[in-house]
């Protein structure tokens, strides 16, 4: 995991340079592109962009897989619609833990797929433990700068997109449980996101993870002994 982020500096540096449309035309030609993130930043924070400069509203990660290695790009709306556009993906849903507007860039996502506001959750029934902990990754990537594509993260949320119906397996809760404390440095996500809310109106939707504290604490193993695993949703 890479350093949870500075709320005034811009730790990460580039993946990808995908400043111009024909960088990125080179890019979708050259490699196969799959949208998997769309996020609104908070207040206060900066993250750098792949396509240049800073990102001011919302942002869009983009997984890179070329013959030999694997990246993420890191773009604004403008990029990103051009990068749907190029590859034909659906536009993902929006991120968004803030109450309020979601900002300038409404309903200008791309001109193939009309742009869904809000949560992922709000188009399907979700088991209630897979939204909680599909929040939960969520918050990782609002809160971790240029996470590695090789850590399980990713796997974890797009598993969670596909079977949203299902109560996840523990070793997926365990294995994002073990993210948490290692990507905020031993503090809970729960904790931290108390702190983020003294600069944001935070959804209580998005933070309350209740079910996956329960279910951590309860864990057992095969012959039904409790593993006493420390919490840090």
């Amino acid at each position: 995991m890479r350093q949870l982020f500075n709320m005034n500096e811009a730790i990460r540096g580039a993946f990808m340079d995908c400043r111009t449309h024909k960088i990125r035309e080179q890019i979708v030609t050259n490699n196969k592109v799959t949208p998997i993130a769309h996020v609104k930043l908070l207040n206060g924070q900066r993250k750098k962009s792949d396509a240049g400069g800073y990102l001011s509203d919302q942002y869009y990660q983009f997984k890179v897989e070329g013959r030999n290695e694997v990246q993420i790009i890191q773009c604004g709306m403008t990029a990103a619609k051009d990068f749907l556009n190029l590859t034909q993906h659906v536009a993902l849903p929006l991120f968004n833990p803030l109450c309020g507007n979601i900002g300038p860039n409404k309903d200008r996502i791309n001109n193939i797929n009309k742009y869904v506001n809000g949560n992922i959750s709000n188009k399907k029934i979700w088991d209630p433990m897979a939204k909680e902990l599909y929040n939960a990754v969520m918050w990782l990537v609002v809160l971790l700068n240029g996470i590695n594509i090789d850590t399980p993260l990713y796997k974890i949320k797009n598993d969670l997109e596909t079977y949203y119906y299902s109560t996840p397996f523990d070793s997926k809760i365990r294995a994002v449980n073990t993210m948490i404390k290692h990507g905020l440095d031993d503090e809970t996500l729960t904790n931290k996101i108390k702190e983020l809310k003294q600069q944001n109106r935070i959804k209580d939707s998005v933070c309350d993870f209740h079910l996956l504290i329960n279910k951590v604490k309860k864990m057992t193993d095969r012959n039904g002994r409790a593993l006493n695993i420390i919490c840090w949703f």
